[in-house]
């Protein structure tokens, strides 16, 4: 029997991330979650006993950042505690994910493609300035700024720091000769990478600290440099509608749609937005 780990990233919802949770109820599943320290609201006392099949582990929660180092770190540590057990797949979601599939759908898949690795990549190898931007030079407060608007003032003294590495000249990369990948961090990789990826944590610490958006590199750049290459299917099988927002939130009318893709799992849904849509979704596959 193959067994899956699923990693999820939380920060809000709650009422949601339950239903999520219980649609990964599945002998063949360990659920590994991680809630930000930012969320007050939050009461692990409310997702006892929700499950009767999967093994589920709250790991320790600390302050997540958009965009800053703090999300890799938080990937780090789920594939830290998950590897601890021998996993065939490791699969990283948000909070805000619902799957799409029966988990007899997504099992009998991975166990006919033993082996790949699940990673999107934008674009071929990574050249344009504005991804190297996010490495090459030092992004000194992105843990303090995050997604916080452009006329902060935090941001403009970033802006400052960045506009003074320019003239000074200041490039990371110009030492290294790795191909720069990037795609979206949702992944599902085996346990061979997984434990690649643990193993390579102080250089991705060292590499990453004080970059903006490393989540949508550095497991595609370890990856693409390494022996799993080969293996990388640039496919995450994550349904994102990028077209109608950033990302779109799925609505009811929606429905159709979602359960005619190819794709495993979706994102994203919000129950103050539109709830029938999650709970049509929990209704269809929650046995």
């Amino acid at each position: 029997m193959s067994k899956h780990a699923y990693l999820i990233m939380a920060h809000s919802q709650f009422d949601q991330l339950k239903k999520l949770i219980m649609l990964l109820d599945d002998p063949r599943n360990y659920i590994f979650v991680h809630v930000d320290a930012k969320s007050h609201s939050f009461d692990q006392n409310d997702f006892s006993n929700i499950l009767t099949k999967a093994k589920l582990t709250f790991i320790n929660r600390k302050k997540v950042t958009w965009g800053a180092y703090s999300q890799v770190r938080c990937e780090l540590e789920l594939l830290e505690s998950a590897t601890t057990e021998y996993h065939d797949y490791y699969h990283l979601l948000s909070g805000s994910d619902l799957p799409i599939k029966r988990q007899d759908h997504i099992h009998a898949f991975f166990e006919a493609n033993q082996g790949i690795e699940l990673l999107h990549l934008h674009d071929g190898v990574m050249e344009t300035k504005n991804y190297r931007d996010r490495i090459q030079v030092y992004h000194l407060l992105q843990e303090l700024i995050g997604n916080k608007k452009s006329d902060s003032f935090l941001f403009n003294i970033e802006r400052g720091l960045l506009k003074l590495q320019e003239i000074l000249r200041v490039d990371r990369l110009k030492n290294t000769n790795l191909k720069y990948q990037k795609g979206t961090n949702w992944f599902s990789i085996t346990h061979e990478l997984a434990q690649y990826v643990v193993s390579e944590a102080p250089q991705i610490r060292k590499m990453y600290k004080l970059t903006k958006c490393a989540d949508e590199v550095f497991l595609h750049t370890l990856a693409w440099n390494s022996q799993f290459r080969d293996r990388i299917r640039s496919d995450s099988k994550r349904l994102i509608d990028w077209k109608r927002g950033r990302p779109y939130t799925f609505r009811l009318e929606d429905f159709e749609a979602l359960m005619s893709s190819s794709c495993f799992w979706a994102r994203k849904f919000n129950e103050d937005i539109d709830p029938k849509i999650v709970s049509r979704i929990f209704d269809q596959f929650v046995n």
